[in-house]
């Protein structure tokens, strides 16, 4: 998954090496399309967990849940601060909140009054029919190794442009976060999708669940791409 066009997309590069004007502009048109999907992430979630057979991996998953609504350990706070994430700024503020914020201080309303854009329409429809109704291997494959396993390096990409767009880091917290402690999501995700791959038939769900959700988020980057370079 992480040599994917996903990760690798010339969207994301491009956000990385400033080779595109406006960066509030930049920053903006993804806060207005991505807060439609990010948003629906604990829906994502809750709807991998209700398709799991073994109650162990539930309540992992469960853990997982707990933290995007803003419940964090004494091992993951000191890893926020070690990369300059002050507590105060995440503990409590569920991660959809945190991109409300972010959204907030790009000028892009963090109310739902925005028209959520057809592409994430699409996009977030798409995700959550191949969690409800796709195998629970492709369940795990989509969430797990096709968004938790890429989310800490693709949102890497972000880390420059929101410096050279001069945003505090209070209110850019969304992103160091996911790119710091999102680790332990993943961990979780990859010993359910372990554990799942013990078949064959749960190996090839893995699979399918895996580039479905990949193929998804390149076609939305690739709408993105084409919005910057025409300068939408």
């Amino acid at each position: 998954a992480l040599a994917h066009r996903a990760v690798h997309h010339p969207y994301l590069r491009a956000l990385a090496a400033g080779t595109l004007d406006g960066d509030r502009r930049l920053l903006a048109d993804f806060a207005l399309h991505y807060q439609g999907y990010s948003a629906c992430f604990p829906r994502y979630l809750t709807t991998v967990i209700a398709r799991l057979s073994a109650p162990a991996h539930r309540r992992a998953l469960l853990e997982n849940l707990v933290e995007e609504s803003g419940v964090y350990g004494a091992e993951e706070l000191a890893a926020l601060a070690a990369v300059g994430v002050e507590a105060d700024w995440v503990d409590g503020v569920p991660h959809p909140e945190l991109f409300a914020r972010f959204c907030a201080a790009v000028g892009v309303p963090a109310d739902g009054s925005a028209p959520t854009p057809l592409e994430v329409i699409c996009w977030r429809e798409s995700l959550l029919g191949l969690l409800a109704h796709g195998s629970e291997a492709e369940a795990v494959g989509a969430l797990g190794l096709g968004t938790e396993t890429i989310v800490s390096t693709m949102y890497q990409a972000f880390l420059p442009l929101l410096a050279r767009a001069g945003l505090s880091p209070r209110d850019a917290v969304f992103f160091p976060l996911h790119a710091a402690v999102d680790d332990h999501h993943q961990a979780t995700l990859l010993a359910v999708a372990r554990d799942l791959a013990g078949t064959a038939h749960g190996r090839e769900g893995l699979v399918k669940g895996m580039r479905k959700a990949l193929a998804l988020r390149v076609a939305f980057w690739d709408h993105l791409w084409a919005r910057a370079v025409q300068g939408a």
